[in-house]
């Protein structure tokens, strides 16, 4: 359950306290947390504490309770008078102890011996005896939520039954875990009018009377947004997971504020629900907004061994005209790569994930295998299908002028296409376990106006799996096929399949493995795999430590696949913008293999 703290109480601190008061003040928090640690070693040092007959939970809890004070050491010295005090409180310490795990009738028994000067050893012998089980649990839930399925399910399955150990500490989680559960639900008033445990030690038994009294359920009410006027409300309420009416609940309340806190366009959220304004059981809601700067320029400078050392410029606009829609305008210039693209976003009025996009692009590339010049321009329609779920439908034009292997295309193509993606990680940083995938089909025919027909499958997918002792398991694969009845040669380079750099087959240059022409240059192929496996383990905070083996090619058909591979090592550095990763690879399988260094920091082009 979350608990959200009252916006209106403040503490103002005055500044006119002198320097040096503040620092005598933290000098003598430093003296007083280095005095109190020094006698805590001591005591530990000088007065041990042996238990026998116990294990496990037992055993954890009554060593806590059995903890040497440190005021037991005076000067150096041990204070037998406050020692022979420890010890003829260690029995009502333990029983004590015992209780929580259902053990009221335990033999216990103390000695104290010198084993050596200065040191004194506490041995206790616990004999736990029978514990008390229980002979009836009853739990019920009543009032509007006792039809409540889930809220009766945790009822039935409270954890402790008839014949079991009376554990105090299950049944006091328990407890708070159903009513807990109630409150999720939108039963804020939930309470427990009935909370009894009838004991007989004598007899060893126990019975529990649980009643759980839900109340009336809460709804959302009517949300008030503030702080971000300059923004259309219809907007707004596309982030919401909840409308008014709905039954309350912390998580939906969790989930929008997600939702807005990641959407960039607001540097802080905060949504506090006004309880004590409630009508008929529907809580107002408000949302507090801190918007971000509406325009952002964004200069960023990188390296990659694909294409080398790279700069670039992005210019945003969040909110053009206060109508929620989004200007995108980004230059990128690296050794092998150079492109401006423009792009308009049109939000949609149900869902925040969902938007129109129109773009214009121009784009060079220079590789080992091709050089290619694109002028394109597209629109897309992006709809969210629930939480880290996207699909896409688009129309694409495309002018291209390519080289490859010697051979040149000048090619026109007005392709449509899909797209479908997901992906769920538990950190954007550090991720320890996760997965993502994307997939896409897109074609073309001179039907359209283009000067070529084909097409194309594409998919790609990583899991990432934690496994013992910090180590990871990350698991790669991509996959592209094409259909076409002409020759490849007729495609585009953009649209051929080649593979190797830093996110592929690492140990060879960026896009230099695919099929050949006669003189043995690279010129691309239908079809695409590539698979990669990865262990990780974690070296402190922020650092990794990475083996590694890829394979795959691209290739015309599966007779003439001939799968590259590698293996190598690599070292991790974590950091806010994402990792720096520096790997070495070797060619597996050739007759000269080869070493290549793969380096990737700041921005990936």
């Amino acid at each position: 359950m979350l608990s959200y703290p009252p916006s209106s109480n403040r503490v103002c601190t005055s500044q006119r306290h002198r320097p040096e008061i503040l620092s005598a003040f933290v000098l003598y928090l430093a003296f007083c947390l280095f005095t109190l640690t020094a006698s805590a070693i001591a005591a530990s040092e000088s007065i041990r504490v042996l238990v026998e007959g116990l294990s496990g939970k037992e055993l954890a809890n009554v060593e806590a309770a059995l903890a040497v004070p440190p005021a037991l050491i005076q000067e150096g010295k041990v204070d037998r008078l406050w020692l022979e005090r420890f010890e003829s409180q260690a029995p009502g310490k333990v029983k004590e102890a015992l209780e929580a795990f259902g053990y009221y009738r335990p033999a216990i028994s103390t000695r104290m011996d010198v084993p050596e000067e200065g040191v004194f050893r506490l041995t206790v012998r616990v004999d736990p005896g029978e514990p008390v089980r229980l002979t009836t649990v009853r739990v019920q839930v009543q009032g509007p939520g006792a039809t409540d399925k889930v809220l009766t399910k945790a009822a039935s399955d409270f954890p402790l039954h008839a014949g079991d150990v009376m554990r105090h500490d299950v049944y006091e989680r328990s407890k708070e875990e159903l009513q807990s559960k109630a409150v999720e639900r939108g039963y804020l008033d939930a309470n427990f009018p009935v909370r009894t445990i009838r004991l007989d030690a004598a007899e060893s038994k126990a019975e529990i009377d649980l009643m759980l009294e839900t109340g009336e359920p809460y709804r959302f009410g009517e949300v008030s947004f503030r702080g971000a006027p300059r923004y259309p409300r219809p907007f707004l309420q596309t982030f919401l997971d909840f409308k008014p009416g709905d039954p309350f609940s912390y998580e939906k309340i969790v989930q929008t504020q997600l939702n807005l806190a990641t959407t960039e366009r607001f540097q802080s959220v905060v949504i506090q629900p006004d309880k004590a304004g409630a009508k008929d059981y529907a809580i107002p809601m408000n949302v507090e907004l801190t918007p971000s700067p509406q325009k952002i320029v964004k200069v960023g400078v990188g390296f990659t061994t694909d294409y080398g050392p790279g700069f670039s410029v992005r210019y945003e606009d969040l909110n053009v005209a206060d109508s929620a829609q989004r200007l995108e305008s980004e230059l990128n210039l690296s050794q092998r790569l150079q492109g401006l693209a423009l792009r308009y976003r049109f939000p949609g009025s149900t869902d925040f994930r969902s938007f129109t996009s129109t773009r214009l692009g121009a784009q060079r590339e220079d590789t080992v295998s091709y050089t290619t010049k694109t002028l394109s321009a597209d629109i897309e329609r992006t709809r969210g299908f629930g939480k880290d779920r996207l699909g896409s439908i688009y129309l694409q034009l495309q002018k291209e002028d390519s080289t490859a292997g010697g051979d040149t295309t000048d090619t026109f193509l007005l392709i449509p296409g899909i797209r479908f993606s997901q992906r769920g990680y538990d950190s954007l940083i550090r991720p320890a376990k996760g997965f993502a995938y994307k997939l896409e089909a897109r074609g073309t025919t001179q039907s359209f106006g283009s000067d070529v027909g084909f097409a194309q499958f594409l998919g790609y997918g990583d899991v990432l799996l934690p496994l013992v002792d910090r180590f990871s398991l990350k698991l790669r694969g991509q996959a592209g096929a094409t259909s076409m009845n002409g020759n490849i040669l007729d495609v585009p380079v953009s649209f051929r399949f080649f593979t190797g750099g830093d996110n592929s087959v690492r140990g060879y240059a960026y896009q230099s493995l695919g099929p050949t022409n006669a003189q043995g240059e690279v010129i691309g192929g239908k079809h695409l795999l590539v698979g990669s496996i990865e262990l990780e383990g974690a070296i402190g905070q922020n650092w990794g430590a990475a083996v590694f083996y890829d394979t795959g090619n691209a290739f015309d058909d599966f007779d003439s696949l001939n799968l590259a591979q590698s293996a190598g090592v690599g070292v991790r550095y974590y950091t806010p913008v994402g990792p720096v990763r520096v790997d070495l690879a070797r060619q597996l399988g050739v007759s000269d293999p080869g070493y290549r260094f793969h380096f990737t920091i700041g921005m990936q082009f």
